[in-house]
């Protein structure tokens, strides 16, 4: 298997006011090449400090990371090349066209010139910003301006995108856009990182999740997996809906050995149990005279999954 990225106790401490802030706390990560990840946690938690070592930007402390099968510090410049980074609050020159804006970074990145009209054309498509290309940025909104930032991470048509904090100031169509572009690149081959403490925004992109606190990665794998576990361990939602006596089937149900917990609600029966037991209950519901509508086990989403090991630390996971 093919890491893009591959951290080995990366750390990076800070000094303020003369004391010692632990920003990223011997992080060990692999990230596989063409997926999407969600680099997830609150503000403060270490995200944006990671992907600046990732870059080239700040230098670790102590431990080692690759990507794209080059050395962090060693060759911080051929990563630069090969990776697109969105990084907060990036910002644009506001007498400037977005043309001339990307231009200008399109030739601080060594892209050559017979090149870049045709980037810079591609780019602008992509997130939408033809139509005002004549425009001086100035007179952006603020999701224009990040989509903007959006377009010059793709110039370089580069290997691994990075985006953090990508969806805030965009509106909910801006949103959905960025997402739509997101998958595109994704199924054009690209690794994309989402870093993010907007769970809900970007979460459901993700194939792999790292949830970061205090510098630490407090549950990592792939998003099937963990959620897997996570049924495992809280136990199997099973929703029974459908006509009949529901009061005497839930009694029945209440009797196997595998149901933990049991509801009867206005509209059907919510059970939990320590296993999928669709089949199980699917057969015994016509012995009962219970005709069934509905019979689904409601899989946990990325919300239960980040508040069960958010505030829990050093968890060995997958």
């Amino acid at each position: 298997m093919d890491f893009v990225i591959e951290t080995k106790e990366l750390t990076k401490v800070y000094k303020s006011e003369g004391k010692d802030v632990l920003a990223v706390d011997h992080l060990n990560l692999n990230v596989e090449g063409g997926s999407i990840l969600g680099l997830l946690g609150p503000n403060g938690a270490g995200k944006t400090t990671f992907i600046m070592m990732l870059t080239g930007l700040t230098l670790p402390t102590s431990g080692t990371a690759k990507v794209l099968g080059y050395d962090i510090i060693k060759e911080s410049r051929e990563i630069r090349k090969k990776v697109g980074l969105l990084p907060e609050g990036f910002g644009f020159y506001d007498h400037l066209t977005a043309p001339q804006n990307l231009d200008y970074i399109a030739a601080l990145n060594d892209i050559p010139k017979a090149e870049r009209v045709k980037r810079i054309d591609e780019a602008l498509s992509l997130v939408g910003l033809q139509d005002v290309k004549d425009r001086k940025v100035g007179g952006f909104s603020r999701g224009m301006k990040q989509r903007l930032g959006i377009a010059q991470a793709l110039l370089k048509n580069p290997e691994l995108l990075i985006f953090d904090e990508p969806t805030v100031g965009l509106d909910p169509e801006g949103s959905r856009a960025f997402k739509d572009l997101v998958l595109r690149l994704n199924k054009d081959g690209k690794t994309v990182i989402l870093s993010t403490h907007l769970l809900f925004e970007v979460g459901p992109l993700c194939h792999s999740i790292v949830v970061m606190n205090r510098g630490k990665a407090v549950v990592q794998g792939r998003v099937r997996e963990l959620m897997e576990k996570l049924m495992a361990e809280e136990g199997y939602r099973i929703r029974i809906e459908g006509k009949g006596n529901l009061g005497t089937f839930a009694d029945a149900l209440r009797g196997l050995k595998e149901v933990k917990e049991i509801k009867l609600e206005d509209r059907g029966i919510l059970l939990k149990a320590i296993s999928d037991i669709s089949l199980q209950i699917g057969r015994m519901a016509s012995n009962y005279g219970v005709e069934v509508s509905t019979l689904r086990v409601e899989e946990p989403t990325l919300e239960d999954l980040f508040m069960k090991y958010y505030r829990k630390e050093g968890i060995s996971i997958g």
